[in-house]
């Protein structure tokens, strides 16, 4: 048996692995961004002077780059546009004065930095005379501070009481290879390859061996690992470590490879064009003649890369279920997209939105803390808590969702079981929002609405809005006004994800007034168009869909023969967040309640079986369904 894998597309990877420059060859990524800081505070600034001097150390994994980019935030500081920030790298003199059209809108300010000034291992970042930077308060050691002009310097006395222990907002984007990257490969039945739906024999493999077309230059290269385990997705208890190398001397039948690229040289990239996995399989097709699969469903399941954290039922997600009747504001809707846009409607009329002015603090994305902070129409909520309420509420009533930030704007995308995708919520502040947004009435995602704009196709969407009074005719939605978004859809020029929803019990890690300034923290996972990206100053910027958009709420089934020729065995795979159990249902008779694997009796003539899967909140998945066929000798069919 051999799988040959030339598409990586179902392949996960990290960040400094390229599969889009060259299609069908894997690299390692030719841009890397190195920092020292999260961007958790960016609230501290200090200011530059011929005697008040910043210091930086910043560690080049290897001086053959292409290119250097440096970036240093700023928020909406402007002084260096007519008077030059002095910048010494490793001694190189850079005179830069700001251009804010090349700073985009993120705030940071950015200078190119002459490759040949730069080294391998510690470079050393001098910034003078003008100017301002910010400062991320945190356990430091790599920033530093002068008062007498470069003579002395002093860690630990950052800030404007001169007692701050930090790092300075500053980061340098290379044009280069990554020193290293992982690329894995999807979970592979041997039993069934090419996804075809078959019952799997009984089965011994007694090797499985890797074989890869790939490029190898020198001071490159490419290490392989396997792991092998009972369960279609991966799971400690039943599958093995990862091991090194290029065979298995035994496997069971789900098997999974990864591929580590690296390199000591900026200027060199291993390439990966294929990978052949070998099996030699042993099976016992006996217990199989008198079965016949007649019907299949077996949805894709797209995992990201990335894992995000939901949050799991809590005392206070309870408590904000129950404080706030949350049950009782969606229990109109007739369908779960009725139910959000109930929801939404709801948010969107708890506050007047921003009102800075009133009440000078920025409340944490909890939504018990912005609820209370709101009350009474004098706190300060703007989009971003809109949005993180929507998401907390959300959450706390069982539907995966989260937070998105768009340029200028924030809102929130969930998952639609009923559409099998994730879509936009917006739920304020003004009236031009609390909508959904939609082509030909199919509610959208932000990829969605990306895309479009960039191929000029903006007219195409509306913005679908749920106003005041809407409850009472929730069966006619979608109602409300429907409007076109060419007013604000150049917001969605990018967008990016925090990687949890778990805001209402864990405030952080995060960064603080998310949203009042630019968005600075580096733990958002950023779309990117191109693989070197636009907004050079962020670490987590992907290009494959399935990162931003995994399935949820879907099971795919597995069927294998026993030793008893009337009975399967089943096992299940899901991505569920926070998920109890299945239910299962045989012969359109009554669920119940079953824990993967599992056995399957059949009788002769048609079985039917049907799965679902059910999160700790109690509400269900989407049913995948099987029909088998069993022939007992000496009846017809």
């Amino acid at each position: 048996m051999n799988v040959v894998l030339t598409q990586f597309g179902a392949c996960t990877k990290d960040r400094f692995i390229d599969v889009q420059s060259v299609p069908g060859e894997i690299r390692l990524a030719p841009s890397v961004l190195l920092t020292n800081e999260m961007g958790v505070n960016a609230n501290i600034q200090e200011e530059l002077s011929a005697t008040n001097w910043a210091k930086v150390v910043l560690d080049v994994p290897s001086a053959a780059v292409q290119s250097a980019q440096l970036l240093f935030y700023v928020d909406r500081d402007g002084r260096t546009k007519d008077t030059p920030m002095k910048i010494w790298v490793n001694g190189h003199l850079v005179e830069h004065r700001q251009d804010r059209g090349r700073m985009l809108t993120g705030g940071w300010d950015r200078t190119d930095v002459p490759v040949e000034a730069l080294k391998d291992g510690p470079n050393t970042l001098v910034f003078a005379d003008h100017g301002v930077l910010h400062m991320d308060p945190k356990p430091g050691g790599r920033s530093a501070r002068s008062f007498d002009g470069g003579k002395t310097w002093h860690t630990g006395a950052l800030g404007p009481g001169r007692d701050i222990v930090g790092e300075y907002m500053v980061r340098l984007r290379l044009g280069g290879y990554a020193p290293g990257g992982t690329l894995t490969s999807p979970v592979i039945d041997l039993a069934d390859p090419e996804d075809e739906g078959k019952i799997a024999p009984k089965m011994e493999v007694s090797q499985a061996v890797l074989d890869a077309d790939m490029d190898v230059p020198e001071d490159t290269g490419i290490e392989f690992e396997l792991r092998t385990g009972t369960t279609p997705s991966f799971d400690p208890m039943f599958w093995t470590p990862w091991q090194k190398g290029s065979e298995l001397d035994h496997a069971d039948r789900f098997v999974q490879w990864r591929a580590v690229l690296t390199t000591d040289s900026a200027d060199r990239t291993p390439i990966l064009r294929s990978v052949t996995l070998s099996a030699e399989i042993n099976a016992n097709e006996g217990g199989l003649s008198d079965v016949e699969i007649v019907g299949f469903e077996r949805p894709e399941i797209v995992r990201s890369s990335y894992p995000f954290t939901y949050m799991p039922p809590h005392p206070k997600a309870e408590r904000l279920v129950k404080q706030y009747r949350l049950e009782e504001v969606i229990a109109p809707g007739k369908t779960d997209l009725e139910r959000l846009a109930l929801l939404r409607d709801w948010v969107h009329s708890q506050w007047l939105g921003w009102q800075w002015d009133r009440y000078s603090y920025c409340p944490s994305w909890d939504p018990m803390e912005i609820l209370g902070t709101t009350k009474g129409n004098w706190g300060f909520g703007m989009c971003t808590h809109y949005a993180a309420t929507f998401v907390g509420c959300a959450a706390a009533l069982g539907y995966p969702a989260r937070v998105l930030i768009v340029d200028h704007h924030c809102l929130a995308e969930v998952w639609s079981d009923e559409l099998g995708k994730w879509i936009l919520q917006d739920a304020g502040p003004s009236r031009l929002f609390n909508a959904t947004y939609e082509r030909d009435g199919v509610p959208l995602n932000a990829l969605e609405v990306h895309e479009a704009l960039r191929e000029g196709r903006e007219r195409e969407l509306m913005a679908n809005k749920f106003l005041k009074g809407a409850a009472a005719r929730v069966n006619q939605l979608p109602q409300g006004t429907v409007e076109p978004m060419d007013a604000h859809v150049e917001s969605f020029v990018r967008f990016g994800i925090p990687l949890r929803n778990d805001h209402l019990i864990h405030a952080e890690p995060a960064e603080l007034e998310q949203g009042h300034q630019h968005y600075h923290w580096d733990g958002y996972l950023w779309w990117t168009d191109d693989i070197v990206p636009t907004y050079a100053e962020y670490s987590l910027q992907m290009s494959r869909p399935g990162d931003f958009y995994p399935t949820l709420n879907r099971t795919r089934i597995y069927l294998q023969a026993t030793d008893t020729p009337s009975m399967l065995r089943v096992d299940l795979e899901t991505v569920t967040p926070n998920f109890d159990h299945h239910l299962i249902q045989k012969d359109r008779g009554a669920w119940e309640a079953e824990q993967a694997p599992f056995d399957w009796v059949l009788h002769g003539g048609e079985n039917t079986l049907s799965v679902k899967s059910v999160n700790r909140f109690g509400r269900e998945g989407v049913a995948s369904h099987v029909i088998a066929i069993r022939i007992v000798p000496g009846s017809r069919r």
